[in-house]
């Protein structure tokens, strides 16, 4: 068929050899399936540099002429169909997509390269849509869809059937994946578009394919779909029925942050299709056409908007559509994305689009009041567990991202959007253990997830990781405000466990909140209490109760004696904002033990006043790494850099003036200082205070020096002492040395801790391997996930004390004389415990910390001996994907090879055995046989 398109007329003459319409039939030629065969060819080998083929087909105008009349007339040749939709899903490939298949470039590189195919294939595009407006066109698919489903009658369908189908929403997805611009009037295109493909009975047929057994073939495509459906009428869908502008106001801001942070990357099984689209039409645009004034519109604008009927009628088909899918799909969507996320074919589909559905559809649910009964199947541990463990996975990622300088953009959107779908998660899990008219079985239900989530450490310490994690120049406070907030709800609901004794095990509440009592976290908070005249009572209530939480309960008002917050805390009191009573004793105590403080001990509370600095720290080292070309640009750099040098300056002469002459006054400042973001080793600080002329005693520093290390060596990282001790030890002694220097210097309870992370991955292993054990309590989210993907489980580091852990020499050289891969050997942020290792040997690398109880390990370790897979150490060279490796795969080789191989062996080895060999060579029980081994037997 090539000369089809090497011939004069080129794709034009193609048309002539499809066939023809006649009286309202098409009659398709001989040729037919072999002339679409080759056009499905050409498309696929089209030259990526120039796309001539597409565009071609373009000006041809063969998609009009033929292909879309083909669709109207020709469904009983399913054939001849399924080829028609796979040419049109093809040629409807949104820009991005080709973009990235040429090369794999971004938009942002394409548009400075200047692709020259870049605008013919967008005015093909808009065309297309155009084109498919004609409600028979669409009508034609859906119906041929519904045709196929019917005809199986109950029976699964065939391979065809599922790709034929799974090309149909493909197509749809395209087509409404175009940008609308007011200007070209697309934006009136994409919503009759919209709106015939609803009057085709749209929802009907895809709500029906998402309730099949095999969904699993166009679940990628569904959601993606579903996705491209609400893009920019998110805000209707809160707007109806509600009259409280507060409520409105609240319900759109928790809204906007799903549609601002989506980000939908689309990799299909075909492998041909992955592109990036951000999803840019907020909540709040929605709001301006639905609340503007008259006053406000133009005569143009009018022209190419629909009329309020079309738009009311659009708005009743969406929610129509939200009702029927929340009701008949929404979970086993959820399950199905989770599961292939969970999988090793998760780099099919990103995972915001599960993000997404959560935020957005559990909002809806919510907010119109769906019986629990149809929302039940999303409300479980698993899930629950899974945002956790994106948010940890996401938080690590972004963090190396920052460090290797990349883009971090979609790491920023996935974790907001983990915790916007985790904000909905509890907010839905409140609102349902309330209601009073609930069936016995489903209150059981929630209260059996409320003990599992009440049992789990990893939920409530992933808030303070996020917390902790937040930076101004790469994070938004619409970022931190949600994660405050969300914090905030769970500490309500794990207060409110405690007490309905729902807990399985005691958690301390005031131990955990100390957590938050740093100057670090605090920061944070004081940070979005800046803008408190103009965040929601929600916000600023969340902020005080935490605050009052640090100073009262935690005993640590000095966390709260920082620039910004008492400045805020001025601007409150002078403003005469309207406070309750416990806001406003709050902020005279600190105001209070600020001016005690300031008296008493000036020098001290001065340094407390540069608790902003590691945030201007961070800040102007994010600018530092970014390279301007700018002049003048550099210069307000080098300033910058300067007046943060004069600052460090400054405290570092009121510390030594504080602590001059005391025993360990280097040790001591270096300490004092990192409290303040400013990590300086003693030798570096003797250094400058030499450079400074302030030092001249050096027998007093020496002096100081030796007293420093003789009281700890542990606090301030590795010093020399330590690295003798441990250099003066077997490799047998040092684990035992490690754990004694512990407990001396009082971390018992760090080491209690790291004994508990492997019994949590040997519990979470041995629970994933034996399907009939009975559960006690459900495993570790993080270390459960991991497992279930065979990756390395990471030792999470969520609190500033569990950080500073490892810096510690001691607890530093206990990890790796137990074997965890270490951060800087595999390039992540957290140590890793191997994936490879066994229960068993996960048992007795805490046993090696010590004694273990019934408590810690949770199951009966007896039964290990039964299950082989526990107690022996995989081959040496096992990766981790399961399927790297298939032994089964592997051919025998034929004995008499093997012996060649062998007795080559010898030869070259010069080994007096291989006359043994040469003289029996079909004696497989021969003394040299063992001297090749294939695998390692140890």
């Amino acid at each position: 068929m090539e000369w089809h398109i090497m011939n004069v007329g080129g794709v034009s003459s193609l048309g002539s050899n499809l066939g023809c319409l006649e009286d309202s039939q098409y009659i398709p030629s001989d040729e037919c399936k072999d002339v679409l065969s080759e056009i499905m060819r050409q498309l696929k080998e089209e030259d990526p540099q120039l796309r001539i083929f597409r565009r071609q087909i373009y000006y041809s105008h063969l998609v009009e002429k033929d292909l879309c009349v083909m669709l109207k007339y020709l469904r009983d040749d399913p054939e001849i169909f399924s080829w028609v939709v796979r040419i049109l899903a093809n040629l409807t490939l949104p820009v991005e997509s080709l973009i990235h298949s040429n090369g794999g470039y971004t938009m942002a590189e394409a548009t400075q390269t200047g692709l020259s195919w870049q605008q013919g294939v967008e005015s093909s595009l808009h065309h297309y849509r155009k084109l498919f407006t004609d409600k028979l066109v669409i009508s034609s698919l859906l119906e041929e869809v519904h045709t196929l489903v019917v005809e199986s009658e109950g029976y699964p369908l065939s391979e065809e059937s599922c790709d034929v189908i799974n090309q149909v929403l493909l197509l749809l997805r395209n087509l409404l994946h175009l940008p609308s611009n007011a200007e070209d009037n697309s934006c009136k295109e994409h919503e009759v578009f919209l709106r015939i493909l609803f009057e085709c009975d749209f929802t009907e047929r895809l709500i029906k394919l998402l309730q099949l057994i095999q969904r699993e073939y166009w679940t990628v495509t569904a959601v993606q779909l579903i996705t491209l459906i609400f893009k920019g009428h998110t805000g209707e869908m809160f707007l109806q029925n509600v009259t409280d502008i507060e409520s409105v106001t609240f319900i759109i801001e928790q809204s906007e942050d799903s549609q601002e942070c989506l980000m939908c990357g689309y990799q299909h099984s075909d492998k041909d299709f992955q592109c990036i689209n951000y999803l840019e039409e907020g909540i709040s645009k929605n709001l301006r056409l639905r609340q503007g004034s008259s006053e406000n519109s133009s005569p143009n604008s009018s022209s190419t908007d629909l009329t309020n009927q079309e738009q009311e009628k659009l708005h009743k088909y969406l929610e129509v559509f939200a009702v029927q899918f929340l009701t008949k799909a929404f979970c086993n969507m959820v399950h199905d994305l989770r599961h292939i996320l969970t999988s090793p074919y998760k780099t099919m589909i990103d995972d915001v689009y599960i993000l997404w559905l959560l935020a957005f559809f559990l909002k809806y649910a919510r907010h119109q009041r769906v019986e629990f009964n149809y929302v039940r199947g999303v409300f479980s541990t698993d899930l629950f567990g899974f945002l956790v463990y994106e948010a940890v996975v996401n938080s690590e990622e972004l963090v190396i991202t920052q460090k290797n300088k990349q883009d971090t953009t979609k790491h920023l959107r996935r974790i907001h959007l983990t915790v916007g779908a985790m904000r909905e998660l509890l907010q839905g899990l409140k609102l349902y253990s309330e209601d009073s008219n609930l069936k016995k079985i489903d209150v059981m239900y929630l209260e059996n997830l409320q003990r599992d989530l009440a049992s789990s450490s990893d939920l409530p310490q992933m808030f303070l990781l996020l917390i902790r994690n937040f930076q101004m120049h790469t994070h938004t406070l619409k970022f931190l405000q949600d994660v405050i907030i969300t914090n905030h709800l769970l500490l309500l609901l794990i207060d409110l466990w405690r007490t309905s004794r729902l807990s399985k095990k005691e958690f301390n509440m005031l131990d955990h909140i100390k957590q938050f009592a740093t100057t670090e976290v605090m920061q944070k908070y004081g940070r979005l209490l800046e803008n408190f005249e103009y965040n929601n009572a929600i916000v600023n209530n969340c902020i005080f109760t935490m605050m009052h939480h640090i100073a009262g309960d935690c005993e640590k008002p000095t966390a709260l004696l920082q620039v910004q917050i008492l400045r805020t805390f001025l601007e409150i009191l002078d403003g005469n904002t309207p406070l309750t009573q416990e806001k406003s004793d709050l902020i005279e105590f600190i105001l209070h033990k600020f001016m005690v403080e300031a008296e008493n001990n000036p020098f001290s509370c001065a340094l407390q006043l540069f608790g902003e600095m590691p945030v201007k720290l961070e800040k102007r080292i994010a600018e530092e790494g970014d390279i301007d070309d700018n002049s003048e640009g550099e210069e307000e750099e080098e300033d910058d850099s300067t007046e943060e040098m004069k600052k460090e300056k400054d405290i570092l002469l009121m510390l030594y003036t504080e602590l001059m002459g005391q025993p360990g006054a280097l040790g001591a400042i270096s300490s004092k200082l990192e409290e303040f973001g400013i990590k300086k080793t003693e030798e570096q600080i003797s250094k400058d205070l030499k450079e400074f002329d302030w030092l001249t005693d050096e027998n007093n520093t020496k002096e100081s020096e030796d007293e420093r290390s003789s009281e700890s060596d542990m606090d301030q990282g590795p010093s020399s002492s330590s690295s003798e001790d441990l250099t003066n030890l077997d490799d047998a002694e040092i684990v035992g040395h490690c754990i004694k220097k512990l407990k001396e210097s009082s971390g018992e309870v760090h080491l209690k801790w790291l004994q508990q992370q492997f019994c949590d991955v040997a519990y979470a292993k041995y629970a994933m391997s034996w399907s009939s054990f009975d559960k006690k309590e459900p495993e570790g989210f993080v270390a459960r996930l991991h497992v279930v993907q065979n990756k390395s489980v990471p030792l999470m580091l969520y609190s500033e004390e569990q950080e500073q852990l490892m810096h510690n020499p001691y607890f530093i050289t206990l990890l790796q004389f137990l074997g965890l891969h270490m951060p800087e050997d595999v390039g992540l942020v957290f140590p890793r415990i191997p994936h490879f290792w066994t229960v068993q040997h996960l048992i007795d690398k805490a046993s090696q910390i010590g004694d273990l109880t019934k408590d810690q390990l949770k199951f009966d370790p007896v039964k290990l001996k039964e299950r082989k897979e526990m107690t022996e150490i995989p081959l040496p060279f096992k990766v981790e994907k399961m399927d790297d490796i298939t032994f089964e795969k592997m051919r025998k080789i034929p004995e008499s090879v093997w012996m060649n191989m062998i007795q080559q062996y010898n030869k070259n080895s010069g080994n007096s055995g291989k006359s043994e060999v040469s003289k029996h060579p079909t004696d497989t029980s021969s003394r040299a046989m063992p001297r090749i081994v294939p695998f390692s037997q140890s």
